[in-house]
């Protein structure tokens, strides 16, 4: 099955969704967006600060708009909040716009990366212990990014890394049609 040149990345926070999706979509020749970021602009305002002015279903509901706003666009690498996969109904829209990848990241590699701005992190504040929260978090949210087209572990890997072994899956396995870039990637494997 081939999908629509959109990738979209989903996972946990400090996953890598950014940083590997500007470099992935860098390789592709494809734009890249962040629903985060287009919330924020929406907004005006932080995710830290909508959360707490507006509440985390007001934020919700702006994820739900987001997923609206990827549907206008092709030829995309998607980073997406970490939890605007949870929601079903959202889940389901986002598979079908394209090829779903879920960045793979062990609570410990995760507080390693966000440990310095935990602050913009609302599902961290007045948390009295970060890594058994964080822990706590991907237990339950886990089960649910395993529905996603593939997956892809980070820890220990940059971001260029991650691109590079998307990218070479996605030519091994056809998923996307690939001749809508000017050139081939130096990294990508025949």
């Amino acid at each position: 099955m081939k999908f629509p040149p959109v990738i979209i990345l989903i996972g946990f926070m400090g996953s890598g969704k950014t940083s590997t999706g500007k470099e992935l979509a860098k390789e592709l020749q494809f734009n890249f967006l962040d629903t985060d970021n287009w919330i924020e602009k929406r907004n005006e305002k932080t995710i830290a600060r909508i959360f707490k002015e507006k509440g985390e279903s007001f934020f919700r509901s702006e994820e739900r708009e987001a997923v609206t706003w990827i549907r206008s666009h092709q030829k995309v690498v998607v980073s997406t909040g970490g939890g605007l996969w949870m929601n079903g109904d959202d889940r389901k829209q986002l598979l079908s716009l394209g090829w779903c990848v879920w960045l793979r990241v062990s609570a410990e590699v995760a507080w390693k990366r966000i440990e310095s701005n935990s602050n913009q992190r609302p599902l961290l504040e007045n948390i009295k212990d970060p890594l058994v929260e964080l822990r706590n978090i991907l237990e339950k949210r886990n089960p649910v990014y395993q529905l996603a087209h593939s997956n892809f572990v980070t820890n220990d890997k940059d971001p260029k890394q991650v691109a590079i072994e998307i990218l070479n899956f996605l030519k091994k396995n056809d998923l996307i049609d690939l001749a809508c870039r000017r050139r081939k990637s130096r990294y990508e494997t025949d």
